[in-house]
């Protein structure tokens, strides 16, 4: 047996232990998905008509936000007009489905009227200034006057005065609530929307606030708005509510503003996540927001991880009965593979937020299949080489470059179908088809690596001229079948 053969054997060994050592000494493990460990589910669909190009962005800026908020492998898909998110083992869950849908549209008006939400007299005034404003009969709708108006037969609501979602268009003059609900506010139409922001972070100076960065575009309108309301106020409205009004003190800000309200540290930091990432192009409504339980996660890994310990002893039985030795060599090999798997998981589940998902569990167990085929394929044809008279030492070792050859055709289609999965699909099949490759691509290793050398030297230590250790056996004749 050539040296080599003993070097790669070793090689392959000792990496294998130390990844898996290394691995385990770290306390990592694979990251596991909603369908094993539990977590949320959000269905999502949009309130209005939209075009596939907005629902395409808003899923774009729905990953970028899960993303930055650490959830491990999130899974979202567009199912027909429905955005389904999973979210495995996130936290605080409540915060993470409050954020995935929230719109986000922040816009700067300056502030025309302050008044009363309670006090009928003022919301009949504004109620007038409005309906003038909207027929045109003030030519300037950046002064609202609210003189002391007649007072109508019945009680003006503040719903009749307050400006409904879908008429909040960023060119008119709009009359909204603050945060807090008790005080109403007349404003102009927006000057600075969320669309020029390039950053924003959440900071703490005495209270916490939003620190926020416009590009090039939005500093130059930013600055055009202050110097004209420079001493007056300017609300800052997000969603259509006012968080709040600060006093415009200088007419140049240099590209950088301050959000300002009463926020606690898990708001500041939602806000300055979505105005990063950009408004939604979509208002969505939740169809249906689902908790997959740690418990019934557990229940399907341990019926899972039952499910593959029973295929596998049933194909470690197989081969040792119909290959004896060399089946010994395809259960060696399938830990190796696994071992090596497991490593490799883990570590992307550490450093790339890599999850296990059901569909990723489906791809390994479906590559069983695969790295038994290689093993099968090599000992078919060391059997077809010893029955045209070889010895089996010699059969061993020059049938290998065939079989592999075959291997690597076999593997390589496996890897097309999932390149072509991964590249053409989302959500769980292209977990699948990642799972698939990776294990697919450890095969052919192992196969050169591990396997060949193994076999070689079982035929020539263990087997010799004893081909009823391969499971051949002798005829009269001395024909071996």
């Amino acid at each position: 047996m050539r040296r080599s053969h003993i070097v790669s054997l070793i090689l392959v060994v000792v990496f294998t232990a130390a990844s898996l050592a290394g691995v385990l000494s770290a306390g990592w493990s694979p990251v596991l998905g909603v369908q094993l460990q539990g977590g949320v589910e959000v269905v999502l669909r949009p309130a209005d008509e939209v075009s596939d190009e907005q629902f395409e962005r808003a899923i774009e800026i729905i990953r970028n936000r899960v993303d930055a908020i650490g959830v491990a492998e999130p899974d979202i898909t567009r199912q027909g007009t429905q955005v389904v998110i999973q979210l495995p083992g996130v936290k605080d869950k409540q915060r993470a489905v409050d954020l995935i849908g929230q719109t986000a549209e922040l816009r700067f008006r300056p502030v025309l009227q302050m008044f009363d939400p309670t006090d009928p007299e003022q919301l009949s005034a504004i109620e007038e200034a409005m309906n003038q404003v909207q027929d045109g009969d003030i030519g300037d709708e950046n002064s609202v006057e609210t003189t002391e108006p007649e007072m109508p037969d019945s009680p003006v609501s503040l719903s009749d005065v307050l400006t409904p979602p879908q008429e909040d268009d960023v060119s008119a003059m709009v009359a909204l609530l603050g945060s807090s609900g008790q005080t109403g506010f007349v404003l102009a139409p927006a000057n600075v929307t969320g669309e020029v922001i390039e950053e924003a972070a959440a900071t703490f100076q005495g209270q916490w606030i939003v620190n926020v960065s416009f590009n090039d575009e939005g500093a130059k309108l930013f600055d055009q708005m202050a110097a004209a309301n420079y001493g007056r106020q300017v609300a800052i409205v997000l969603d259509g509510v006012v968080e709040s009004a600060p006093t415009i003190n200088a007419e140049e800000f240099n590209g950088q503003a301050v959000i300002s309200g009463s926020f606690d540290e898990a708001e500041a930091k939602n806000l300055a996540l979505v105005l990063k990432f950009g408004a939604l192009p979509v208002e969505f409504e939740r169809d249906d927001v689902r908790t997959v339980s740690a418990t019934l996660g557990e229940g399907t890994l341990r019926a899972g991880i039952i499910a593959g310990l029973v295929g596998l002893a049933l194909v470690g039985a197989y081969m040792l009965l119909y290959y004896r030795l060399l089946g010994l060599v395809a259960i060696c090999s399938l830990a190796t593979s696994g071992a090596i798997l497991w490593s490799i998981v883990a570590w992307l589940g550490e450093s790339r937020g890599l999850a296990l998902t059901l569909a990723g569990a489906t791809g390994i167990v479906v590559s069983i299949g695969v790295q038994v085929d290689s093993n099968i394929v090599y000992y078919e044809r060391i059997k077809e080489e010893v029955r045209r008279g070889r010895a089996v030492r010699s059969a061993a070792d020059r049938s290998f470059r065939a079989a592999f050859s075959t291997i690597v055709w076999a593997d390589l289609a496996s890897l097309i179908g999932a390149g072509v999965l991964y590249q053409l699909t989302t959500g769980t099949v292209r977990g699948f088809a990642l799972y698939l490759g990776i294990t697919t691509l450890i095969d052919l290793a192992v196969s050169f690596f591990f396997m060949r050398p193994l076999v070689i030297l079982v035929a020539r230590r263990l087997v010799g001229e004893r081909p009823g250790r391969l499971g051949l056996s002798k005829i009269a004749g001395g024909v071996v079948r």
